[in-house]
């Protein structure tokens, strides 16, 4: 910051003399041309007088008299512009002093109220120190930048999860909440907000964490962040047929022998011994998976939208108690490219651990489709159906995206 200041240094000089320069010339140009007006009409009257002379229009004794009236009265004019001088170079001489000592402060005053020192430091060193040496300057770097640019929901984002590295899951849940309130709903913020609330409720799921999740799993079916940490809830509950059903959508949408995924099926390896320990066998597990409850659902786009999106659409198939919350208890996301497409809603859709479909339980099924990907930007829905679970006829219902919403 040295160099910033040296150079504000300058410009402020700068424009000091640029103030105090053109009143300093005009000042000795009037003097100048005073004097020099005064010595113009004496050599002037000289040479009138020597003219006249020679003529013979004056005499010697005349031309003497007149030439010493002139160099009096050239005596007087410059005496009398000197004193007139005086008193206004002692009292112009202070306005310019005030002025040059006040322009300064008043400079830096401005800039410490409308500009960003704060900023201008944090991007010299960013460019200096591109990455903090450890997890810690990270975080302090964040927390800097989060005070220059409050509005940036990235930053707080980003914020949120280096706390989260560095174990402090209630500043974390902080910085995630106040990344949603500019950034708006998103699902892996909202997820990654009820995982810091989670860590900080010492590994439980709390209301609000709940609700989080809830909305990330209705935006984003297979955010996986969600998909884990409803896993691992539901496998500390004893809920290992849950904990797996999770584990395994999130399973579907990691890259296969990847760590993660190695991590992933040793979850729901030990979620099965766990089962079979509470004897419970795999025929048993299989063999209620046969008897769970299931609702087909055929999923189509009305032929004048079909061009209106692109194949990387997204398309959002649910079940939701018509009595209840508008949140959906099951969802499905499906690209607009698989259109039209079978999907099969049981159990393991469910956006929250314990839920099961039930015989003669009342659903309502909608489909939406978005351009972006975002359920709450979807630009159209289908009619939404009502039926009752186990009372379905063969044929899948039909849901045909055709409406505005």
């Amino acid at each position: 910051m040295i160099d910033f200041w040296l150079y504000s240094a300058l410009l402020i000089l700068a424009g000091m003399l640029a103030v105090v320069w053109p009143i300093w010339t005009l000042r000795h140009s009037r003097k100048a041309d005073r004097t020099a007006l005064n010595v113009a009409l004496y050599e002037e009257r000289v040479a009138e007088l020597g003219s006249q002379l020679a003529a013979g229009e004056v005499t010697v004794e005349q031309h003497d008299s007149a030439l010493e009236e002139a160099g009096k009265l050239l005596l007087e004019d410059t005496a009398r512009a000197d004193g007139e001088r005086r008193p206004t170079r002692r009292g112009g001489a202070w306005p310019l002093v005030v002025s040059a000592g006040v322009l300064p402060l008043v400079v830096i005053a401005l800039y410490f109220s409308w500009g960003n020192p704060a900023g201008v430091q944090l991007v010299r060193e960013m460019a200096d120190n591109p990455v903090p040496e450890d997890l810690d300057g990270y975080i302090d770097r964040m927390e800097r930048i989060t005070d220059v640019q409050p509005e940036n929901g990235e930053v707080w984002y980003m914020l949120g999860r280096a706390y989260l590295g560095a174990q402090r899951p209630q500043e974390a849940a902080g910085a995630f909440a106040a990344s949603l309130q500019r950034l708006g709903e998103r699902p892996e913020v909202l997820a990654q907000m009820a995982q810091a609330q989670f860590f900080a409720n010492g590994n439980q799921l709390d209301t609000d964490s709940v609700a989080a999740l809830d909305r990330a799993l209705e935006l984003n079916p297979n955010e996986p962040t969600a998909l884990g940490l409803l896993g691992i809830a539901a496998f500390e509950s004893g809920e290992y047929a849950g904990a797996i059903g999770y584990w395994e959508r999130l399973l579907a949408g990691m890259p296969p022998g990847s760590e993660g995924a190695m991590a992933i099926q040793g979850g729901i390896d030990r979620a099965r011994e766990r089962m079979q320990e509470a004897g419970t066998t795999s025929a048993d597990t299989a063999a209620a998976a046969e008897q769970q409850l299931k609702i087909s659902v055929r999923v189509e786009l009305a032929d004048e939208l079909a061009e209106a999106f692109g194949d990387d659409a997204v398309v959002f198939v649910s079940a939701r108690d018509p009595q209840g919350p508008p949140m959906p208890l099951f969802a499905q996301r499906l690209s607009k490219a698989e259109l039209p497409a079978e999907v099969v809603l049981d159990a393991s859709d469910a956006l929250m651990p314990g839920i099961q479909l039930q015989q003669g339980q009342t659903l309502q099924l909608s489909a939406r489709i978005s351009a972006n990907g975002d359920v709450m930007q979807a630009s159209h829905e289908s009619r939404a159906v009502t039926l009752t679970a186990g009372d379905e006829s063969d044929k899948p219902t039909v849901l045909q995206i055709d409406r505005t919403l």
